[in-house]
């Protein structure tokens, strides 16, 4: 499944993951891929669970490989949508 983080100024993060783990208004989920339509306000911390290569921009770092990668969004919130093939976070 391809995920993007997306914040009003840089590409935050884009790569291919198993899951991707964060919090939303109402209580944690975890999005898996064949997931149905999910539409949330996120906040705190959004782990992604990878299984290619990915490429983390604000580190400046190409290929980097990690079995998990964590995104914290401090005080801010995060618009999250999924429609089970891919997941974009929009940075609020």
């Amino acid at each position: 499944m391809r995920i993007k983080i997306i914040s009003p100024d840089r590409k935050l993060y884009e790569g291919e993951c198993v899951s991707v783990y964060v919090t939303t208004e109402l209580g944690d989920a975890e999005i898996l891929e064949q997931h149905a339509e999910f539409v949330a306000i996120i906040k705190g911390k959004i782990k992604v669970r990878g299984k290619e290569k990915g490429e983390k921009i604000e580190d400046e770092k190409v290929g980097v490989k990690k079995e998990e990668e964590e995104i914290d969004l401090g005080s801010r919130k995060a618009l999250f949508y999924t429609n089970g093939k891919e997941i974009n976070i929009f940075v609020i």
